[in-house]
């Protein structure tokens, strides 16, 4: 600690820690960021320029062996996850760790271990929980779940009792990106073991959170273990969620849109900046400001018309993306994410995003890979979510 503030040291300095960690914790009031480290002492110095922080080094253990530092952030390849969190838990560092947690089981065994031995909090990044927009949309889901409102014109039918299955609800996640954005480290199983455990993750989490604290009880998927997929996961009081995530699409339309449908209602998330509900009188849809948003005179109202007016205006003169001079960030909970985690580490309180949802994650995405393998559906083995391990 340092004048009451958490000291921070960030392991890779690619482009995600460009695009979020240096920002989040330079706008988090109780971190300072001491060290920013990478295997490339050049990217690690430029980075350090970049954002303004002190200590550039290539050696992960100058910042893991410094008693000042606090907390540890990686945003490494995944197969590095487990060493540097085996030596920073050691050392009583907290970890801030990128998804997924481990490519392997007794990789996250070994992870769930080391930080409970030595006693140091893990936060796994599975941000879309800590999106703003799906914390409003699951507390709508609760209300319309647990006292459900209709529509005057909703047909209601009088010849029989309520079937089982209409009382369940249904999570649809569509996912569509270009297949351009997985460089082969994503691709490749010892580094990052294929889309369903480098991105799919996310959804596999946000679907268990949304239904906490049901647990998953079967999974089936089909598709591609690397590339194009599709899963469906059955919780235990019969809600299920199902994820269509395509690698053919376009950067030209926004990549992430989710639907709930629960008594007689659909709840509609867009790209993180609206929810839209139908079927539930009073209710009203909500916008949500961007992350970050270098182009606030266009759309100012907000909402997704907005956003796509905003992106398109990003693109125009554009032959990249990545050079784009203006930038657009919706907002997916990576900031809230962090600080919820800081707030945990200050005042003693659970992590937003354990080592336990960490596995769990991982868990589901080993098992969609195998049901894929196999052909068939695989049960979600209740052992499995909670690991006994003697510490």
């Amino acid at each position: 600690m340092r004048d009451g503030k958490l000291v921070v040291g960030i392991i890779g300095c690619g482009a995600f820690a460009w695009a979020q960690d240096f920002r989040n914790f330079a706008n988090n009031p109780h971190c300072i960021s001491k060290y920013c480290c990478d295997l490339s002492l050049e990217r690690a110095q430029a980075a350090a320029e970049h954002f303004n922080v002190p200590h550039p080094t290539n050696n992960m253990y100058d910042l893991i062996n410094d008693p000042e530092v606090d907390l540890i952030k990686i945003s490494t390849s995944h197969e590095a996850h487990l060493p540097i969190i085996e030596a920073a838990a050691a050392k009583g560092k907290h970890i801030f760790c990128e998804k997924p947690m481990a490519l392997k089981e007794m990789e996250a065994m070994a992870i769930i271990r080391a930080v409970r031995k030595h006693k140091v909090k893990l936060c796994v990044d599975m941000n879309r929980r800590m999106a703003p927009s799906m914390q409003a949309l699951r507390q709508v889901w609760l209300q319309q779940r647990h006292n459900p409102k209709h529509q005057p014109w909703r047909f209601v039918e009088l010849q029989r009792k309520q079937l089982a299955e209409e009382k369940q609800s249904n999570f649809l996640m569509s996912i569509q990106d270009e297949s351009s954005s997985y460089r082969p480290v994503h691709l490749d199983p010892f580094h990052g073991g294929g889309e369903i455990l480098g991105e799919s993750t996310h959804w596999l989490d946000l679907a268990c959170w949304m239904y906490a604290p049901q647990k998953p009880v079967e999974i089936l998927a089909w598709g591609s273990p690397r590339l194009s997929h599709g899963i469906h996961l059955k919780f235990e009081q019969g809600d299920s969620a199902t994820i269509v995530f395509s690698c053919t699409g376009t950067f030209d339309f926004p990549k992430e849109a989710f639907q709930m449908s629960v008594n007689a209602s659909l709840l509609c998330n867009n790209f993180f900046v609206e929810n839209k509900y139908y079927g539930i009188p009073g209710v009203k849809d909500e916008v949500f400001p961007l992350q970050v948003d270098d182009l606030p005179e266009i759309g100012p109202e907000g909402g997704f018309e907005a956003f796509l007016a905003k992106s398109k205006a990003q693109r125009e003169g554009c032959d990249n993306l990545k050079h784009a001079k203006k930038q657009l960030l919706v907002d997916k909970g990576h900031s809230n994410m962090l600080n919820g985690f800081v707030d945990a580490i200050l005042h003693d309180k659970p992590s937003p995003c354990d080592e336990i949802a960490g596995w769990t994650a991982v868990y589901l995405a080993l098992l969609a890979i195998q049901s894929i393998e196999l052909r068939q559906t695989m049960p979600v083995l209740a052992h499995k979510l909670e690991p006994c391990l003697h510490i």
